[in-house]
C-alpha cells in the first residue's frame, strides 16, 4: 500500500495538471509562439503543486499547533496534579503532628500566654508555625502560580478559618506574622477581623 504522503502528493500533481490546464488551455496564441509547449506544461504543472504544497503544509502545520497545544494542556493537568500530592502530602504530615501532640493541640483553645515552660511553648508554637507554612504555600499555589481552582480553595480557607478559631493561634500569629509575605498576612488579618467580630456563640471549639 502507498503511504498518505505519497497519495497527497499524486494527488496534489494531477489536480496541479487539470487545473493549471482548464485554467489555461494548450492552445497556440501569437505571443506564446517562442515559448515551448513542454516548458508551458512543466510550468503550469509545478506551480499548481507549489500551490496545493503550500496548503498541505499549512494544515500540517496547524495539527501540529494543535498537538502542541493539547501537549502543554497535558504536562499543566500533570503538574497541578503533582501540586496536589504535595499539598495533601504536608496535610496529612500535620495532621498526624497533631495527632501526636493531642493534647498540646487542645490547649490552643486557650488564650495565648508567654508564660508556659519552655517544653510546652515550644511546641505549641511548632503546631502554629506548621499550619502558618501550610496554608501559605496554598495562598502562594492559588496568588502566584494560579494552579488552585475556586472550589479547592474555599475548601482550604475553611480548615485555615478552623485554625485560625483557635484563641493561642490568633494571639501566636500577632506575635510572629512579619515573618510571612503580605498577601499571607493580608489574608489571615482579613479573616482574624470577620473572627473577632462573630458572636460567641458562634465561634467553634
Amino acid at each position: 500500500m502507498k503511504s498518505p504522503a505519497s497519495l497527497i502528493v499524486l494527488f496534489s500533481v494531477i489536480l496541479g495538471i487539470a487545473i493549471g490546464l482548464t485554467l489555461n488551455p494548450l492552445t497556440k496564441l501569437e505571443d506564446r509562439g517562442q515559448i515551448a509547449l513542454w516548458l508551458e506544461v512543466v510550468h503550469r504543472v509545478f506551480t499548481g503543486i507549489g500551490g496545493l504544497g503550500t496548503f498541505v503544509a499549512l494544515i500540517v502545520v496547524m495539527r501540529q499547533f494543535n498537538l502542541l497545544r493539547d501537549q502543554s494542556a497535558l504536562v499543566q493537568k500533570n503538574i497541578v496534579a503533582s501540586m496536589d500530592a504535595q499539598l495533601y502530602a504536608r496535610l496529612d504530615s500535620f495532621n498526624r503532628f497533631i495527632f501526636e501532640h493531642y493534647k498540646e493541640y487542645d490547649l490552643l483553645d486557650q488564650t495565648y500566654s508567654a508564660e508556659e515552660s519552655p517544653d510546652l511553648r515550644s511546641k505549641l508554637h511548632r503546631l502554629c508555625e506548621l499550619g502558618f507554612t501550610f496554608y501559605e504555600e496554598i495562598l502562594k499555589h492559588k496568588a502566584r502560580l494560579n494552579m488552585l481552582e475556586s472550589e479547592d480553595w474555599d475548601e482550604w480557607e475553611q480548615n485555615m478559618r478552623h485554625l485560625f478559631h483557635k484563641p493561642y493561634v490568633r494571639g501566636y500569629w500577632k506575635m510572629v506574622s512579619v515573618r510571612y509575605s503580605n498577601s499571607f498576612q493580608f489574608l489571615v488579618n482579613q479573616l482574624i477581623e470577620k473572627i473577632d467580630s462573630e458572636p460567641v456563640h458562634q465561634t467553634s471549639l
